[in-house]
């Protein structure tokens, strides 16, 4: 497969493959199908959730690759806290456990329940949006802005955190992941599914996947963020 025609598959055609058959089983009306997207006991067991962590142990994954792969220790300190963040938030998203262990044996605790009295940190207070929030203009820069400008940047820093242009892409699909299942809900279109209050989900998987292909192209397709310069042979 061609460099093209891989990014095509990675930065839309893949995205659009796994998204819209997830809305349409969602939307159904067919029981069996949305309860493998969301299921009735408990959507954090479902597709959609699961996918979630998939992408984030990926991330997690790449990560440690990098630290591993590259020199600079600038680069491999940066790394190295990302692939903490990412863990935590990895063990945010499935509540420490607290799903599988309610599941499997019908107990509701866990180790950071214990501790803390709480299931997770982002659903205290109003922690999931001052989580969220920095990272929609953010991702604005980074993923439509930026790669719209790149060309008429001049400083190499700069144009090393620019990814591919296809990625503008990934980031339409992503708003489209909020927007097609919250105008279908709001608008009385469809009746929800399950997710309730959470019906960006969806868009959550597609944030996660935009940083994945982000963070592998900044590992994997770029050369040291610092080049040496060359010494003077005067």
């Amino acid at each position: 497969m061609s460099e093209m025609r891989k990014r095509n598959f990675l930065y839309w055609i893949l995205p659009l493959a796994v998204l819209i058959p997830l809305i349409t089983m969602y939307f159904s009306g067919v029981k069996w199908a949305m309860e493998l997207v969301c299921p009735t006991v408990n959507w954090e067991l479902g597709i959609v959730e699961n996918l979630q962590l998939l992408v984030l142990l990926m991330i997690f994954i790449i990560s440690l690759m990098g630290f591993k792969y590259k020199k600079p220790m600038i680069e491999k300190v940066a790394l190295g806290l990302l692939a903490f963040v990412t863990l935590f938030v990895f063990l945010e998203e499935m509540d420490y456990g607290l799903h599988y262990v309610q599941y499997f044996t019908g107990e509701s605790n866990t180790l950071f329940r214990d501790v803390t009295g709480a299931k997770n940190l982002h659903n205290l207070g109003n922690n999931a949006r001052l989580f969220k929030r920095p990272f929609y203009p953010l991702m604005a820069l980074l993923f439509i802005i930026g790669p719209l400008v790149v060309d008429k940047i001049k400083y190499d820093f700069i144009r090393f955190f620019i990814p591919h242009k296809l990625i503008i892409l990934t980031a339409i699909i992503t708003v489209f992941s909020y927007l097609v299942p919250r105008l279908l809900v709001d608008w009385n279109i469809f009746p929800d599914g399950g997710f309730k209050k959470n019906i960006g989900e969806f868009s959550e998987l597609m944030m996660y996947y935009i940083f994945f292909l982000y963070l592998k192209e900044l590992i994997f397709e770029r050369g040291p963020l610092f080049k040496k310069k060359e010494q003077s042979l005067a």
